[in-house]
């Protein structure tokens, strides 16, 4: 039985990625939850103005029964400039986020691991026709607080 609501993960999973060095070289701080941002200075522009950014949600977040853990699946779109751009940035987010181990964020949250599930599927946003790559990742961790 959980005592407390599921802790919040894909808020720290963020700013692990807009902190990786190499992702952050391509896309700055361009990572969002759920969807571009958008407006004039934005991520989503039109063709020949095209941005690097990665889009992240949560696919699925089931609860484990017996214990305080969740095995979540979140899904990434990479966008870049053009089709071999968008697999850099795929790449980048791959080297961040897979295999990665243990560790606790300041909120009390427990990670305790990371691993690319799908992906490197190259396809065109359906909205605007940018370049992405798609996949999976998985995040294993806490539902209550670490101490």
């Amino acid at each position: 039985m959980m005592t407390e609501p599921q802790l919040p993960f894909l808020g720290p999973i963020i700013v692990e990625l807009r902190t990786d060095v190499d992702l952050r070289a391509l896309v700055s701080t361009r990572v969002r939850g759920f969807r571009p941002q958008g407006g004039e200075n934005g991520d989503v522009q039109p063709a020949g103005h095209y941005k690097r950014f990665v889009v992240l949600s949560i696919l699925s977040a089931p609860v484990e029964p017996s214990l305080p853990i969740t095995f979540a699946e979140v899904a990434a779109r990479c966008y870049g400039t053009d089709d071999t751009d968008a697999w850099t940035v795929w790449a980048a987010l791959v080297k961040a986020i897979h295999a990665v181990g243990p560790r606790v964020k300041d909120s009390g949250l427990g990670i305790y691991r990371t691993a690319v599930l799908t992906g490197g599927v190259q396809d065109s946003d359906p909205d605007t026709d940018q370049p992405m790559v798609t996949g999976s990742f998985q995040v294993i961790a806490t539902t209550q607080v670490v101490v």
